[in-house]
């Protein structure tokens, strides 16, 4: 009886994915809140996400605080996800753009969707196949916007995050760089790794619903 209740404890205590990725109960519900995302007018909300690599592009400010935020993110985010990310000024290759000012010449080089999107403070405009992969992003931050630095680097790592396909925001976390509010938080830490990593299982494939993914926490 005892072995049954120690199983029936653990069971609650953690979801696994089916690599072996653990999920707690709170992480998981804001995995539910943040993971999926409706692309097209009548589709169904739908895991959207990264396969292949990304080349990232930096315009609008060489500031070295600034650059150093996007790359240090970046480069967690490649541990995180698995995935190839790389700075790159080859524009035949790059698919993500990051851009820091709304200066004519910087929206220039963006595309008709994220021009016409942004507000005062940025935007974002992003394309997916028919797989639900995302294959381009474009990111606008009017960093002049913001009262400092600390400001900057907080709204430039949750938006490097979030552009990973976690559009969604969460309500319930307010520790959590997914949080809707600013909660000034600077750092990915274990709670906010955990849904990250298990977004970028490779069990949980582009264009899954959420009743297919659930499965796989089961």
């Amino acid at each position: 009886m005892k072995k049954i209740c120690f199983s029936i404890f653990l069971i609650f205590i953690s979801f696994v994915v089916a690599l072996g990725q653990k999920l707690t109960p709170k992480e998981k519900a804001v995995f539910d809140e943040v993971a999926y995302h409706r692309y097209r007018i009548g589709e169904y909300e739908k895991i959207h996400k990264w396969i292949i690599p990304i080349r990232y592009k930096v315009i609008g400010d060489n500031s070295k605080y600034v650059l150093d935020e996007i790359d240090t993110t970046f480069s967690q985010l490649a541990k995180l996800t698995k995935l190839d990310i790389q700075k790159s000024q080859d524009d035949d290759e790059v698919n993500f753009v990051i851009a820091l000012s709304a200066d004519a010449e910087v929206l220039s080089q963006l595309s008709e969707n994220t021009r016409k999107y942004a507000n005062g403070f940025g935007g974002l405009a992003y394309k997916a196949n028919k797989k639900s992969e995302i294959y381009r992003l474009e990111r606008l931050f009017v960093i002049s916007k913001y009262p400092s630095k600390t400001d900057v680097r907080y709204v430039i790592r949750k938006g490097i995050i979030t552009s990973m396909g976690l559009f969604k925001r969460s309500e319930s976390a307010p520790k959590s760089i997914f949080y809707s509010e600013n909660n000034g938080k600077l750092k990915i830490d274990a709670f906010d790794s955990a849904i990250i990593t298990a977004f970028y299982d490779e069990k949980i494939k582009p264009g899954m619903t959420k009743d297919e993914v659930e499965t796989l926490f089961k």
